[in-house]
């Protein structure tokens, strides 16, 4: 049982709101405590043990039952209102929400209120793309594709990585950030996300040990525990990985692969020299090491550095998509492998979604073949310079970081502010972003910080308004000394 019903529940009734005597298992959950009772309260949802209208128990109550500060209750209320799980009101206290509305709020995409125009939650949570006035021409290729009989091929089954074309297609793409891989080494996925999923199945078994940056994209864990793989933190800097720390946790024990994004690294923004880069492949070498280099950022500015695969292919395992260079909907990625590491890809695409969608792969591969991706990626990349320029003028003092062509920024805060107190006050005035605490693999990480995702707000105005928030925040400083348990 996933959690502790000290009381039975009572179906609601008329307008009477059940109130629920909610006791979590924390130690049940990873990671920081608010998000474990976010995850405990998701989970209790999904089995029934919660129902919707039940009223959950008071803040105060459950921080004092679960040994924990009423900041952390907050918070993990908060998150769990985030994702559409809750609802707090005045009042009323904080309640489960009809399935209904969290089955609209999952529709949208997790936007409450909307994102910003309408004087609802500017969401700054997320690093997507804006998007490109070019995709206007995504009715066009669908009425072409529907006057071509052969479009009716693309809703049969087709090899599990791909079919032939759509891979070609792949292999073009990767080109533009300098890595030429035939189509036989090149495996068609469900965008970046499931790219990951399916190389780590390709490299490693449960009980595995994975390494990773020390503050890493984190669904790298959630695939992780998928996976049954154990992942540990390795240090980095200013350029990501660090070659020494990486080479030190390799004689530390036995590791079954490195996972590391060498541009623009999610969240800190860190991009590894050509230097460095040869640093890390020499390293790989050294202990034939199998890496994941996650490269989905790669063509966000036109610099374009020598992929770790390119040096180290034999080990090498590159992923990247068209999220956010094209259009994240497309769902569309590209794993390049070692030809060793192929059938294992193939069987892991089969176990988890079968195959890509060959309709949207024919979207791609025709956007790519066409000269669209390319006209789209450079639109993208002018409203992110854009964007990029704003952001750094409103929160110049404060030293964010925020290279050219990132779609976030990774603003470390100064004293006393802890960063998940910063994420709720900036919720609580309207702006959603993501605490550094979300990003630390294991408790590693110490830093105060947040990532500030610069895409997804309608529009240059919401932008500025959230921009405005946080330095407002800023300079005001935290209302109390901390004091919290994370």
């Amino acid at each position: 049982m996933a959690i502790n019903l000290i009381a039975p529940f009572v179906p609601v009734k008329g307008n009477i709101v059940t109130m629920t005597n909610w006791l979590p298992e924390l130690e049940r959950f990873p990671g920081p405590r608010y998000a474990a009772i976010a995850q405990a309260l998701a989970e209790a949802i999904g089995e029934g043990d919660l129902a919707p209208g039940d009223r959950l128990p008071p803040q105060r109550d459950l921080a004092w039952k679960l040994g924990v500060t009423v900041g952390t209750v907050t918070r993990g209320y908060s998150e769990a209102e985030r994702r559409g799980l809750v609802k707090g009101e005045v009042g009323r206290g904080t309640y489960v929400r009809p399935t209904g509305a969290v089955e609209s709020w999952m529709m949208r995409g997790g936007e409450e209120d909307g994102v910003g125009d309408d004087g609802g939650i500017i969401d700054m949570n997320f690093i997507l793309p804006t998007p490109s006035s070019e995709l206007d021409t995504f009715g066009a290729t669908l009425t072409a594709l529907g006057q071509q009989p052969e479009i009716l091929d693309t809703l049969g089954y087709h090899p599990h990585i791909g079919r032939r074309r759509h891979r070609e297609a792949g292999s073009s793409w990767l080109a533009r950030s300098r890595l030429e891989v035939p189509a036989e080494r090149i495996a068609l996925v469900a965008g970046a996300h499931h790219g990951i999923v399916t190389a780590l199945a390709a490299i490693a078994r449960p009980g595995e040990r994975i390494l990773t940056e020390v503050l890493t994209y984190p669904g790298l864990q959630a695939a992780a525990r998928l996976l049954g793989l154990r992942l540990e933190a390795v240090a980095l800097d200013d350029e990501g990985l660090l070659p020494e720390a990486l080479d030190a946790a390799c004689r530390h024990g036995e590791a079954r692969g490195v996972y590391f994004v060498p541009k623009l690294q999610n969240p800190t923004t860190a991009t590894m020299s050509e230097a460095r880069r040869q640093e890390i492949a020499a390293v790989c070498r050294r202990h034939a090491l199998p890496f994941i280099e996650d490269d989905l950022f790669g063509l966000l500015d036109a610099e374009t550095p020598t992929p770790v695969t390119a040096l180290a292919p034999e080990l090498g395992h590159y992923v990247t998509s068209l999220s956010k260079t094209v259009s994240p909907g497309l769902r569309i990625g590209y794993v390049a492998a070692p030809a060793s590491s192929m059938d294992r890809l193939s069987q892991a695409v089969r176990s988890t979604c079968w195959m890509a969608t060959p309709l949207t792969g024919e979207i791609a591969s025709r956007w790519i073949g066409d000269g669209t991706a390319d006209r789209i990626l450079i639109s993208l990349r002018a409203e992110a310079a854009k964007r990029r320029a704003a952001a750094l003028e409103i929160l110049a003092p404060w030293r964010p970081r925020c290279p050219e062509g990132s779609l976030h920024l990774w603003l470390e805060l100064p004293e006393p502010w802890r960063a998940g107190e910063f994420a709720s006050d900036a919720l609580s005035r309207g702006v959603r972003i993501t605490p550094s605490d979300t990003f630390a693999v294991g408790r590693a990480a110490e830093l105060q910080a947040v990532r500030i995702g610069l895409g997804p707000a309608r529009g240059g105005e919401a932008l500025a308004k959230g921009l405005k928030v946080i330095a407002e925040l800023l300079r005001e400083g935290p209302k109390a000394p901390y004091s919290g348990i994370m």
